[in-house]
């Protein structure tokens, strides 16, 4: 509808909905006819999906603040682009797990690089303590810390040689490991003078060699072993109170230790002579149900009986009455309307009763009312006659 303030104007069309009329939009923003595209043989159209190319890159990344593409000579090698991964093995990732071997090398290397850096760090740091806010000499004792965990384990005794490989210089380590495995084939001193001590005759000595290293490496495995079962027994209940409550309702216990040891006790019950035991009871157990069913039946069995004889003396008794039985219930029903009139005089009754208990209260009531109507009417009745007197006096006083 138009607007009212138009409504006196002439050419306005009051009946026609309004009309609102713009520009055209730019020729950018227009929409954009669909041209036929005619297929190509010799042009190959491969379907990207954002959603899959987002799902194969996401959380990667590509650094290049440290690359060097030229052509210069000098010491340093020439750096690329890198793309950091979250993989810490100093291998290939689609390769198999790194052996302790390897790991132990890693470890090593990225040690020794810790130090270099916490080293540099600590020659440029400055006297201004407040702009730093990590300062470099903790990270050397850590650092040192470290490498003395990492050199009691005596890892390069148990691995032998091949566990001392300097990674800076590999080319080295190659060259010092072969010289060591030539050296390994060569009878060394003492096996030559075990040789000549060694006893003659059909007698056999052996030699026995312990390593407290390999002990403490064992231990240490055990203890890891351990963490790794608190680990998975973490997980799988963790701080999860209804898990732990289903773990401690079976085995009516509020705490792990007790569980456990509640269900070792079950675990124990499976052993073979246990088994023996167990099944030694069950049988005697099943035996005495079975006797324990059959006197179940039997005591039964003796209930019904009782029950049933005494019905069958009940009716019994009732023999001699079934002859009579039909006359009784013909004279009650000949007797049946006298009954009902008997109770309505009995009904009758008990309501002239109670009428006639109310008639009596209403009557002493009455009488209580008359009594003092009278006394009133006495009272009043010797009073009007003094009254009298005094004015027969008053009258006689004035004549």
């Amino acid at each position: 509808m138009a607007d009212p303030k138009y409504a006196s104007l002439p050419g306005i069309d009051l009946n026609s909905p309004d009309l609102y009329e713009t520009n055209d939009l730019p020729e950018d923003d227009q929409a954009q006819v669909d041209q036929s595209d005619q297929g190509n043989e010799n042009v190959e159209k491969i379907n990207v999906s954002a959603t899959d190319a987002y799902k194969k890159f996401e959380g990667k990344t590509l650094e290049g603040g440290k690359v060097d593409f030229s052509d210069r000579v000098s010491g340093s090698r020439r750096i690329g682009y890198d793309a950091p991964q979250t993989e810490y093995e100093m291998q290939a990732v689609e390769r198999e797990p790194e052996t302790p071997q390897q790991k132990y090398q890693r470890l090593q290397h990225e040690i020794r690089e810790l130090q270099e850096e916490v080293s540099k760090a600590k020659e440029n740091v400055k006297a201004d303590a407040e702009t730093e806010k990590v300062s470099p000499v903790p990270l050397v004792k850590q650092a040192e810390y470290l490498q003395q965990q990492l050199t009691d384990l005596h890892l390069d005794k148990l691995l032998g040689d091949q566990a001392e490989v300097n990674l800076a210089d590999p080319q080295r380590a190659l060259h010092k490991r072969l010289l060591t495995e030539l050296d390994s084939y060569k009878p060394t001193e003492a096996q030559a003078k075990s040789e000549k001590d060694a006893p003659s005759g059909n007698q056999v000595t052996y030699q026995l060699y312990y390593r407290p290293e390999q002990a403490k490496f064992t231990s240490n495995a055990r203890a890891a072993n351990i963490e790794q079962r608190l680990e998975r027994m973490e997980a799988l209940i963790g701080n999860n109170p209804e898990k732990l409550s289903m773990l401690t309702a079976e085995t009516s216990n509020k705490s792990i230790v007790g569980a456990v040891g509640v269900l070792s006790s079950k675990v124990k019950l499976l052993d073979a002579t246990q088994l023996e035991q167990v099944e030694g009871r069950l049988h005697a157990l099943s035996q005495r149900l079975t006797k324990v069913v059959e006197n179940k039946e039997t005591a039964e069995e003796a209930d019904k009986t009782a029950k049933v004889s005494e019905l069958f003396e009940m009716v019994k008794k009732w023999d001699a009455v079934v002859d009579t039985l039909p006359h009784v219930v013909d004279r009650l029903t000949a007797l049946k309307e006298l009954h009902e009139q008997a109770l309505q005089f009995s009904q009758a009754l008990n309501h002239l009763d109670a009428a006639q208990q109310q008639v009596s209260s209403h009557m002493n009531a009455h009488s209580d009312m008359l009594k003092q109507v009278q006394t009133t009417l006495t009272e009043n009745l010797s009073t009007l006659k003094d009254n009298c007197a005094s004015i027969d006096d008053r009258v006689k006083a004035l004549k």
